[in-house]
Formats: C-alpha cells, sequence, structure tokens
C-alpha cells in the first residue's frame, strides 16, 4: 500500500484524495491543510477509512517537515506562494512529489542535482495549465521535423457568463489577480519577448454554449518557455479564454488602481486597494453552485517529411453534477494524481526536478490520456497535413 501525502483540502486536494483513494492500488492519503473546516468537509465528502486528516500550517517550517514524514509521494494543491517552499521541503525529505503549481521553472530547476542524488521524481507543474497544455505542445513538438509555431487557448468559466466581469472565481482569487498582473513571457522570432498581460483580445469559438468567447495573452507558459526555446522556430504564446467583455472589466478595475499594493488613508485608516479588491472579488464572485466548463484548443504548426502539418488538440469539459467536481478541479487534479499513481507503478522512472513536457512522450503519452479519458477528460487530436 502507497502512502500519499496530499497538501490542501480545497477543491482541487479533495478530488486528488478522492481519485487517490478510488484507484485499484489500495492507496493511504493523508490530507492537510491549515483549516480544520475544510478538512472536515473533504473527510464528509470522501468517506473513507483510508483517509487521513491532518491540521497543520505549511508555512512553517516543522509542521512542514513533519507531515512528510512516512510519505511515499506527496501532491501539492497549496496557493502558488507554498509551491516552492514544499519542493524543497520534498526533496530534502527524499519524498516523489507532483505540484500543481509550474510558476519560476528556473528555480525549480535548482533542485535537479539533490533530487537526482535522492533518487526521487519531481514534477512541477501538472495540472490544466501548466501541465495537460505542456504535454501537449511537447507531444507536437515531438511529432513534428520542424516547428514552426505553437499557440495555446485555455480557459476555465461559469457555463453562463453573469455581469459583471462575466466570470465566476474557480481557483484561489490572489492567484487569479497575479495571473492579470504578471508580465507575459512569449517566444517570438525565436527569442524570449515581454508583452502585456490583457493584451492581443480576440474571439473565438467553440461548440455551443461557448460559441462568443474572447481570448487574450496571460503568462501562463511556465517552463515552456524554456524547454521549447530553440524547438519552437518562431513564436510560442498562451491565452487565456473568458467570455466576452471580461478582459475590458478587469482593465477597468486596473485602470481604477485597485490592483495597487500601495496603501491608502480612507477614514483613519490605512487600507491596500488590491487586498480590498480581493475580499469584494472571493466573497461576491466564488463560483458556488454554478456550473463551469474548461476549454482548451493548442495549434501547434510546422513540418512533417517536408510537408506543411498542424496538430490541434482540444478539450470541452463539463461540470460533473453526479459526483459534484468542478470542471476545473478535474482538469487541473486528475494529470497529477495519474502522475503520482504512475510514480507509485513505477511507469515513471526518470529522477530529477522535471516537467510534464519531460515525461508524457514516446511511450507514456497515450497511457496518460487513456487515464484522463477513463476520468471523463477527453482531448481531440487533430492532424492536418498538406500536399
Amino acid at each position: 500500500m502507497n502512502h500519499f501525502l496530499v497538501m490542501g483540502a480545497g477543491k482541487m486536494g479533495v478530488v486528488l484524495a478522492k481519485d487517490l483513494i478510488e484507484s485499484a492500488l489500495q492507496n493511504k492519503v493523508t490530507l492537510v491543510d491549515v483549516n480544520s473546516d475544510h478538512l472536515k468537509q473533504a473527510s464528509e465528502i470522501i468517506q473513507s477509512d483510508r483517509l487521513f486528516t491532518v491540521q497543520r500550517d505549511m508555512e512553517e517550517k516543522k509542521q512542514r517537515e513533519e507531515v512528510f514524514e512516512g510519505q511515499d509521494i506527496a501532491l501539492c494543491a497549496l496557493l502558488h506562494k507554498h509551491s516552492l517552499l514544499t519542493l524543497e521541503t520534498a526533496v530534502n525529505k527524499g519524498v516523489h512529489i507532483v505540484d500543481l503549481i509550474g510558476e519560476e521553472p528556473l528555480k525549480r530547476l535548482k533542485f535537479e542535482n539533490e533530487a537526482k542524488k535522492k533518487e526521487i521524481t519531481a514534477i512541477s507543474g501538472l495540472g490544466v495549465s501548466p501541465g495537460i497544455t505542456n504535454i501537449c505542445v511537447g507531444r507536437a513538438v515531438h511529432l513534428l521535423d520542424e516547428t514552426d509555431k505553437a499557440v495555446i487557448y485555455v480557459g476555465g468559466n461559469p457555463l453562463k457568463p453573469k455581469p459583471p466581469l462575466n466570470y465566476r472565481i474557480v481557483y484561489a482569487v490572489e492567484s487569479l489577480l497575479d495571473f492579470y498582473e504578471r508580465e507575459v513571457p512569449i517566444i517570438k522570432n525565436g527569442e524570449i519577448k515581454y508583452i502585456q498581460p490583457l493584451s492581443g483580445i480576440e474571439s473565438i469559438q467553440f461548440h455551443a454554449p461557448c460559441s462568443e468567447m474572447e481570448c487574450f495573452y496571460t503568462d501562463g507558459l511556465n517552463s515552456l518557455i524554456h524547454t521549447m526555446l530553440g524547438k519552437i522556430k518562431d513564436g510560442l504564446a498562451e491565452k487565456t479564454i473568458r467570455h466576452k467583455g471580461h478582459a475590458q472589466g478587469i482593465k477597468i478595475l486596473k485602470e481604477c488602481g485597485l490592483f495597487s499594493r500601495q496603501p491608502i488613508l480612507v477614514g483613519s485608516q490605512q487600507i491596500m486597494p488590491r487586498e480590498v479588491l480581493e475580499e469584494v472579488l472571493d466573497s461576491e464572485m466564488k463560483l458556488g453552485k454554478e456550473k463551469d466548463v474548461t476549454l482548451l484548443r493548442i495549434i501547434a504548426s510546422g513540418k512533417k517529411s517536408g510537408k506543411p502539418t498542424t496538430h490541434i488538440f482540444e478539450m470541452i469539459d463539463f461540470y460533473d453534477s453526479e459526483r459534484g467536481y468542478t470542471s476545473m478541479a478535474k482538469t487541473t487534479s486528475f494529470p497529477a494524481s495519474i502522475a503520482a499513481q504512475m510514480i507509485a507503478a513505477g511507469r515513471i522512472t526518470q529522477r530529477g526536478s522535471l516537467f510534464p513536457e519531460d515525461i508524457f512522450q514516446d511511450e507514456l503519452y497515450n497511457p496518460f490520456m487513456e487515464a484522463l479519458q477513463e476520468r471523463g477528460v477527453i482531448i481531440s487530436h487533430k492532424v492536418i497535413s498538406e500536399d
């Protein structure tokens, strides 16, 4: 029996823990969170004698180190700010780890030698984006002889848009706002360039009820900006998909100064606009019981055997009403759970600090996609070759 450590008891953590427990491997899972209410709710949802809950603050080094004791594989579904801390602790403790977060890839590569020395696999950025997106881009580059360009379109949204921002928050609000603030690295003419977030707004269509969407540049490439440099000749970028009007609404909030971290005097108190915005959005715009959808389209073009060839990957994934899973929780958590179980089964044997595009090619690509399909997440792959 494998002992898995799941860090974070929010929507993602619950799906991770439940998927691991429902595996044929009869896994044992320890679920850790700082919030006792989250742990209680998770226990009520999962209802298994192989689930153990522990209340710990993962920002505290001693508490963080304690929870890794006796674990075989850890999975991180915490806030972005905790990601590198848990990666470092896992490597120091010699515990395999799969992290949903993939930001700051160069900092993650600093753990490469120690991870290899401890003979562990540390995979960063294995959710939907980064994660599934990385695997699809990597697959296209692997199959093409030359890759000229790849564009990722991806986003989780409420099924029905609702004013004022035509959006409902499907993950941590601070992570969402950070996403709209950071400069966006892209590859253009074979070099890394930086552009503004929320720029490049254009329409994008999927099947109804998602036929009227928009997309814009965001910082979502993570490790791909480095692993694909030199492999994709002309361009690589990611655009976030939202209901129409969302980008303009966010731009207005930014222009009004509500993203500012500089305190302002309100009455007799110093108040940070960004903190007020987070509180308001968190209380007013959480997804709740509304249904959501996750959209993905990746278009990679180049040449195969001298012929212009394009690979198109697409996913339209809906809320699972039977299990009560949001689409974002499914598409983010299942990839990490699959990878962790592949490590446990000895199917992933690479060691070091790795990214999804490093692993799920050749013989592991199809098993990974099949495992997603078994869980109801289906990604189509079409190849168009010009004569």
